[in-house]
């Protein structure tokens, strides 16, 4: 009662580095076990977004009774070149919870940059799927800026026998 556990999960691969929560009574047998997924079932809504990792994490009986845990905190981390290929932000990421039929944004925090991954830290209401993906609203900001930079770099290319084309850049 009254006391942190942790589980860490040491494959790299998944995502997630780890889950805490704490237990405010006595709780014997429980588990927490956090999986990647390369789809999500089909009862699932689709996410909108980028999406860096699909995971499962599910708890056993012990932590199944409502109240039985509480400040539940999920660390993650994102590969930089992810982010890079994706064009976006390290603030533009975040954990999505999905819950009542929907997807959930968790409110997520920022932490140290390892020169690989950027790590994060969300807290949780309660254990399901969960994408770690990009922000809402993030793809607007971050992908139109880009794809408006992307059609005339085409032009410029599809016309590099044109006199006008270098004339217009030099003027």
């Amino acid at each position: 009662a009254g006391e942190t556990a942790k589980v860490e999960v040491k494959n790299g691969a998944i995502g997630v580095t780890e889950v805490s929560f704490n237990v405010p009574a006595t709780v014997y047998g429980a588990w927490v076990q956090v999986a990647t997924k390369d789809s999500l079932p089909s009862s699932v809504s689709s996410f909108e977004g980028k999406v860096y990792r699909n995971l499962e994490i599910s708890k056993g009986q012990a932590l199944a009774k409502e109240g039985s845990f509480t400040d539940a905190t999920v660390k993650f981390k994102v590969e930089k070149v992810w982010l890079a290929e994706k064009q976006l932000t390290k603030e533009a990421v975040a954990l999505h919870h999905y819950v009542g039929g929907k997807w959930t944004e968790l409110s997520t925090s920022v932490g140290e940059d390892d020169g690989t991954y950027v790590h994060y830290s969300a807290k949780t209401p309660g254990f399901s799927y969960f994408v770690i993906g990009e922000k809402s609203g993030a793809s607007g900001a971050v992908a139109a800026a880009p794809e408006a930079e992307v059609v005339p770099v085409e032009a410029h290319a599809e016309q590099p026998a044109a006199e006008e084309a270098p004339a217009e850049e030099q003027a």
